[in-house]
């Protein structure tokens, strides 16, 4: 599967410039350019950067972008579908993506944030989440330095190079009302159809068509908007702790962690609880425990083995996040592990997604 993965991509991402490049210049300063004729459109297409998505992320409060790319190699189908949405207003972001190969849905995922409460969803089902430090931000420039960080990694392809275009013999249409503009031509291989809207034009949209083949890329800046759902099952934090080893006695069972890559998120202490587990029979019972607003805990059981836990809240900020620092010692035999239960989502941590 992955290497077909890896071929549809160099094959369906060829068709556009890459991932998101730099902000966009003056598009049109001619009169001519409603309606367009063929040279004062082919002006506009040989400019630097005639359609990019994070200039127009930056012009607009509300903007909603949409990518789709199909293609064919030999008897493989693949299909990649973005949709990108910022909205200042609500100070919310979505990104979703979805990837078919061969008829099977390998990815279909959603993410809204930028509050305390998130939305997760993974297919058709939607989580709840939470961050207690939230950091609302433009969610095109955020894929552009992630796509700048990891060039091979999957990222919309947010750009096109409409230079490759301009000397095409095109058509068109306009509608003064909703100064929508519509121009089409061909080339050897494709069809290619952009829309412009506005007065001086905006590119809002691009077509190619070859065959099977076909990649469109789709600007909205009108009645977008996001909200929150409400109501629906939460999720627990992705936070698996470092397991128990012997120490040099051999008589003690301890863990020393550093919550890094497992936590992205800003937690309240008081909604997490670490224990201390011990498994007999195929059953999994929580023995000892501390919740992480206590700091440390030293606790007896009747049967005089003991669990001490500890938890340093390594920036000082009153919340559970990466950096911070706990362990565990006992002197317990058997089957014992250690497990963090997520009190606001009623779950055990390595349960989450």
């Amino acid at each position: 599967m992955r290497s077909v993965f890896s071929i549809f991509l160099v094959l369906i991402l060829s068709m556009a410039s890459g991932c998101l490049s730099v902000p966009l210049t003056e598009s049109c300063e001619n009169d001519d350019c409603f309606p367009f004729n063929n040279e004062s459109f082919s002006n506009l297409l040989s400019k630097d950067n005639a359609f990019d998505v994070i200039s127009y992320s930056e012009m607009f409060s509300q903007i909603a972008v949409e990518a789709t790319l199909v293609s064919e190699h030999q008897t493989q189908r693949g299909e990649i579908y973005w949709n990108v949405i910022k909205d200042d207003e609500a100070e919310l972001s979505s990104v979703s993506s979805r990837l078919i190969l061969g008829g099977t849905v390998v990815i279909d995922t959603e993410y809204v944030e930028g509050q305390q409460s998130n939305n997760y969803r993974i297919g058709n089902e939607w989580y709840e989440g939470r961050d207690e430090i939230p950091e609302y931000s433009n969610p095109f420039i955020k894929l552009a330095q992630s796509a700048t960080e990891n060039p091979d990694g999957f990222w919309p392809p947010f750009a096109f190079d409409t230079k490759q275009l301009h000397d095409l013999d095109w058509s068109f249409s306009a509608d003064l009302t909703s100064t929508q503009q519509v121009a089409s031509a061909s080339n050897d291989t494709h069809l290619i159809v952009i829309e412009t809207r506005g007065i001086p034009p905006l590119i809002t949209g691009i077509e190619t068509y070859s065959g099977e083949d076909k990649f469109i890329l789709r600007v909205t800046t009108e009645n977008v908007s996001l909200s929150l759902k409400k109501d629906i099952q939460r999720t627990p934090v992705p936070f698996i702790p470092e397991q128990l080893t012997k120490d040099s006695s051999g008589n003690i069972s301890y863990c020393a962690g550093v919550i890094s890559n497992s936590l992205s998120l800003d937690i309240k202490p008081e909604q997490l609880e670490i224990h201390g587990l011990l498994t007999y029979d195929n059953s999994t019972s929580s023995v000892s425990s501390m919740r992480f607003d206590t700091l440390t805990l030293n606790q007896t059981l009747p049967d005089g083995t003991w669990w001490e836990f500890y938890w340093v809240d390594f920036l000082g900020e009153k919340l559970v996040s990466n950096g911070d620092l706990y362990t565990v010692r006992t002197n317990a035999t058997g089957n014992i592990s250690i497990g963090i239960f997520d009190l606001w989502a009623n779950s055990w941590t390595d349960q989450a997604f």
